[in-house]
This record gives C-alpha cells, structure tokens and sequence, in this order.
C-alpha cells in the first residue's frame, strides 16, 4: 500500500522535494480523493498490475500510477492515456530498463492518435511539441514520474544519462488528422480510425526542419534527410527508429503531389542511408565484431533507419513557412522499439491477453515494488 503523510499544503512541496519525489518542478499533492478519481476512470482495480521490468522485479499498479498521475497535474479525464502510455512504454519491446536509465538520456516520446486526444484538450497545432498545454505536458510528465519513483530512474539511483534532454520532463503531444488519403498514425499502425491509441518511443530531443522556399517533394523529403544523415546520432550507421513530425505546409505539399506515406517512407530510408566514408568522416569509426552489424548492404552505404517501416510518419504543427520536425530513437533498433497501444477508457477492461496487452503472470515473483 502507498505510504499515506499528513502534511499542511504549505509543507507539501518541500516535503516531496526533501524525498526525492519530484522531477526537479513542485507536485500535486496525491490525496485519496484525488487519485479515486484517476482510478475511476478505467475499468481496473487499484492493485492491478499495469506492467512492470522483470529483470528490476518492480512493477507499477494502477494505484501507483494514479498517485503519480496526480502529482503530474493530470486531470482524471486524462488518466486512460497515462494508462496506456505506461502498459506501452513497459512492453518488453520497448526495453524501458535501457531506456529509462541509460547514458544517452532519452525522453519517452509519446504521440496521441486519434477523437479522445481531442476531447481531453490535447495540442496538435501550433506549438504541439512545446509548453503551454496541461494534457500535453502532464500526461508525458506522469510517465516520467514512474519510471522515477516506481522504478528508480532517478539521478543518484538508477538514472545514469552522461547530458540528458529536455524531453524527460515530458514529451508528448497529439496527431493532427492528415488529409485524405492519407491515413493517421493508429491506422498505419494497424487500428482503428475511431480508436484512440498511443505510441511511444525512447527519443532523443526534436530536430526542427525548416524548408520555406520548396514545395517539391523530393526537396522537401531531402530537408528531413539532412537532419537523418548526422553522424552525431548514436543510430546511424546502425539502423534506428525515428519519429517524423511534418508540419501543415510540408505535409500539403507531399499530399498534393500524389505522394502516398509509403512512398515517403520510403524515399526517407532509402535517401538517409550514407556510406561508411561519410561516417568516417565525421570522427565515428566503423564498428568491428561488436554487437552493432556495420556491414554494408549492397549498395555499399549504412543505413540511418532500420526499414521503411520504422520512419514513424506524424502530421502536427500550426501554419506557417515551412517547419516539420526530426525525432530520432535514441539508440539502434537492436536495443529499443515503439511500441503502440489502444486506449481503454470506462467500459473497455483490459483483456487478460489480447492484441493490445496480455496479463501479467506475477506468481514467480517477489512483491518488492516501491511506491510514492
């Protein structure tokens, strides 16, 4: 059970502070009432197992979730994408164990498709990927505060990142609907157009992509391409993920030439694709005999994104001249993976094992899980 305190409210900050159980910015207090609220948001009871790492033996209940929800600032409304944000980031796949606490510092992305993001008052135009929305920034901030409190992802703990991001405060925001025949982001994931889903993935800080002069296609596509060739970033040369963020303008003008995503897809994997030379180049040598395959491919050149499959096509942003955005995973696809996943509101219990999450077998584990 969660460690109840009586504290006066002006004693709450400091407190929570002096524990360690704050990103660095004030919290929410979590009373019972106000996590109640979160709970009864979802069809799941409080000691209900959201995901855990095996390999840490921690898990996060829903209770615990909902503590950390509130200290966030999310208003219960919220609460199902939070849900479903966590049981993603927590799928194996996603390697939080690495994520979370790895010298590369990254963020946990989190990008919401589809009608509940727009009904909980998410932020898909101008300024999605800043401040200024509390839906945006509470909901990334929430999953941010578990992986620290419930799974100690915190410097002078388990948090081990060399530099770190902004992005670990929080990094989330929604899809804006792409014009026809484009499809949103859930759907190329294989959902639902009425489905609201949300996806994440272990994220270095956004690249912005300015191009004001072009709207060709290729010219546009070779901007983001650019900003995918850096050798700077760990994943290339090794084949990694990314989060590709087109602006309305860019978008428009990919849409309005007949360009499918596939194409873009694509065209992005195939054209960031350099040769070990330009790695070279660039002060970063060729991997020998390690757990990274440098070997090139047939065309002799290393690829920036693992396939086609993994350039993560994203519309957001407000008008303006020409501005999209580069989000790249953190490390190479052999370490981390998005993950996508449905999200249940009241009504819609979480299958015991299923397409969007499979219960979780605790009986051969030790209860050591922490909690705020």
């Amino acid at each position: 059970m969660p460690e109840l305190i009586e504290l006066d409210q002006d004693q709450v900050a400091e407190e929570f502070f002096r524990r360690g159980w704050t990103d660095g910015l004030p919290v929410v207090p979590p009373t019972e009432r106000a996590v109640d609220a979160m709970i009864a948001t979802v069809d799941l009871e409080r000691d209900d197992i959201v995901g855990g790492i095996a390999r840490r033996n921690r898990w996060v209940s829903v209770e615990q979730a909902a503590v950390n929800a509130v200290m966030a600032g999310c208003k219960p409304e919220y609460f199902p994408v939070v849900v479903a944000a966590l049981a993603a980031s927590l799928d194996p796949a996603f390697n939080a164990h690495a994520a979370w606490t790895s010298t590369g510092g990254a963020a946990t992305c989190v990008v919401v498709s589809g009608p509940l993001a727009e009904e909980i008052g998410m932020n898909s135009g101008h300024n999605a990927l800043g401040a200024g929305n509390r839906a945006n920034a509470t909901i990334g901030r929430a999953v941010r505060l578990v992986a620290r409190n419930v799974f100690g992802a915190a410097v002078g703990n388990m948090d081990a990142s060399s530099l770190g991001n902004p992005g670990k405060y929080t990094l989330c925001f929604a899809e804006s609907e792409p014009a026809a025949p484009w499809s949103p982001l859930r759907v190329q994931q294989g959902y639902d157009v009425s489905d609201t889903t949300v996806t994440v993935m272990a994220t270095e800080s956004p690249r912005q992509v300015a191009n004001h002069l072009s709207e060709v296609p290729e010219q546009v596509l070779r901007t983001i391409v650019s900003a995918m060739k850096v050798a700077a970033n760990f994943p290339v040369g090794k084949g990694g993920q990314a989060m590709v963020v087109l602006g309305p303008e860019h978008a428009l003008a990919l849409t309005q030439a007949g360009w499918t995503q596939q194409q873009v897809r694509e065209f992005l994997a195939r054209e960031s694709r350099l040769t070990p030379e330009e790695l070279v180049a660039n002060g970063v040598p060729i991997e020998v005999n390690s757990q990274h395959d440098m070997t090139p491919g047939p065309d002799g050149k290393l690829p920036a994104m693992n396939s086609a499959d993994d350039v993560y096509l994203v519309t957001a942003g407000g008008a303006g001249p020409g501005w999209s955005a580069y989000i790249p995973s953190f490390a190479p696809i052999h370490h981390v993976r998005a993950v996508t996943r449905k999200v249940r509101t009241l009504g819609e219990a979480m299958p015991d094992c299923g397409p969007d999450a499979c219960e979780i077998d605790l009986s051969k584990f030790a209860s050591t899980t922490t909690s705020v």
